[in-house]
């Protein structure tokens, strides 16, 4: 797997482990309570590719650390792994035909003890049944932790997941489509965006590879391409996604620093499965006030020409009588 992809994947897993919802209670606050900081947990790897088959029992392992300045008590609970939208937006809660690892998942123990510093090591089992279809299967192992504080006005908890992409032996089918892909022609004021959405019609996922590459009109310097990164460390030129089954992915491309204005050719490129598809545009980049300034020049100019015909007009009256 790919940089670009574990990159993708471990922020997904960076915006999981920086959940905290705060719980309110009754009690009175305490100087004790905790604060920021104090219970902080990671793990490793964040995600795993695994290999099974039907009757098969499959152990596996990670690590969590405890990187905070108290010890905490976490727990283990295992959950269906699907995605919501196009824009991929993760759900635990959801049971398909792709999820159903999760209930196949066990622990040697549902809950440790971590001291600061610190790691432990967890040891999950999975018991494939006999019958299962061949294909892909998802699900994420929630890793959770409460403080202690029982007498605090409100308590953390703070969870993480470690995900886990299955691929069971049997009759497994690559299949997808291009539903949509779009480049700009004329942009005011808006965002330099390419977009492409790819169905997956098969059950196991692939990886959908993304390119934009910019160049000047007039000159042909290019000014965007795969290596091109925004000001916020977004890539600008080159995405790669996987692409679950069942599902539609829309992927985007922004680059956030092109000139307000502009003429530029724009070249996109996809590839998935054996597929490939390209497409070129010729973008005019033009902020809105001067779009504003030229309208008003153009309405001048024609009252300006309307107004000199009928001067012109009466002129050759006067003359004729």
């Amino acid at each position: 797997m790919s940089f670009f992809l574990r990159l993708s994947r471990t922020l997904l897993v960076v915006v999981l482990s920086s959940l905290a919802a705060l719980i309110s209670s009754c009690a009175a606050p305490s100087a004790s309570a905790l604060e920021a900081g104090d219970i902080v947990l990671q793990v490793s790897p964040a995600e795993q590719e695994i290999d099974l088959a039907p009757s098969q029992t499959y152990t596996g392992s990670f690590t969590v650390e405890n990187v905070g300045r108290e010890a905490f008590t976490f727990t283990l609970s295992a959950h269906p792994y699907q995605v919501s939208g196009p824009d991929y937006t993760p759900v635990f809660t959801t049971e398909t035909a792709y999820t159903t690892l999760s209930t196949w998942l066990s622990f040697d123990q549902n809950n440790l003890d971590l001291a600061p510093g610190p790691s432990a090591g967890v040891t999950y089992h999975v018991h494939v049944p006999a019958d299962v279809p061949g294909g892909c299967q998802y699900a994420a192992i929630i890793v959770e932790t409460r403080d202690a504080d029982d007498t605090a006005a409100m308590r953390i908890v703070s969870q993480i997941a470690v995900l886990l992409y299955a691929h069971v032996s049997g009759e497994q089918r690559l299949a997808g489509s291009l539903l949509d892909q779009q480049l700009p022609n004329v942009l005011l004021g808006s965002s330099f965006t390419s977009v492409a959405t790819v169905e997956n019609t098969g059950n196991l996922d692939f990886d959908l590879i993304h390119t934009l590459t910019v160049t000047d009109f007039f000159t042909g310097r290019t000014v965007v391409n795969q290596s091109t990164a925004n000001p916020d460390g977004t890539h600008a030129g080159f995405a790669e996604q996987v692409v679950l089954p069942a599902t539609t992915r829309t992927s985007t491309l922004t680059w956030s620093g092109a000139p307000a204005l502009g003429l530029f050719r724009a070249h996109q490129t996809l590839s998935f499965l054996d597929q490939a598809y390209d497409l070129e545009q010729v973008v005019f980049l033009c902020p809105v006030w001067l779009v504003g300034l030229l309208a008003v020049f153009v309405l001048l100019l024609i009252v300006w020409l309307i107004l000199r015909f009928r001067r012109h007009c009466q002129a050759r009256r006067d003359r004729l009588a």
